[in-house]
């Protein structure tokens, strides 16, 4: 019985103590609000499924975030016959935020994105298993890029 009254009391001084969260998560603040994506270069197919698959765009567009993107295959291990052993992908996104209406920049950057494979004896395994790791770095390099992106524009949106 004084346990249950501790309880009630512990909990009715918490709710009226007028504790209010500083931050609220909402929809509003999960979704991609206010920006579209246009690729300015010629990229492989797997990067463009995985920047239509990872960006939704919102309905209201304020901002066009302007994509070049770039991928460099780089051998990491180099057998003593001259053959690969290793590689490693890079994906870099170089992005420039554009406000539409006043088409003026609002924030620029770039965001990286990085895996690595080993060479098996099939091509074929070896040529699915380089299209899964640059889905994954792209992946990682976009992930980076949004959050940039999002923080821009909540920094636009408060001034």
């Amino acid at each position: 019985m004084i346990r249950i009254a501790c309880i009630l009391i512990i909990i009715l001084l918490t709710l009226s103590c007028g504790f209010k969260p500083i931050y609220k998560f909402s929809d509003e603040n999960t979704r991609n609000i206010g920006y579209s994506v246009t690729i300015l270069n010629n990229t492989s197919r797997e990067i463009i499924e995985e920047i239509n698959t990872n960006i939704i765009t919102g309905n209201d567009e304020k901002y066009s975030a302007l994509l070049t993107i770039n991928e460099s295959l780089t051998p990491l291990i180099i057998n003593t016959n001259g053959t690969v052993a290793k590689y490693r992908i890079e994906i870099s996104i170089s992005y420039q935020l554009v406000d539409i209406v006043t088409n003026e920049e609002v924030s620029n950057g770039s965001a990286r994105g990085f895996a690595q494979y080993d060479v098996g004896t099939s091509e074929i395994n070896n040529e699915d298993t380089k299209k899964s790791m640059v889905k994954i770095a792209t992946k990682n390099a976009i992930q980076l890029m949004v959050s940039k992106i999002q923080s821009s524009i909540s920094q636009a949106n408060d001034n």
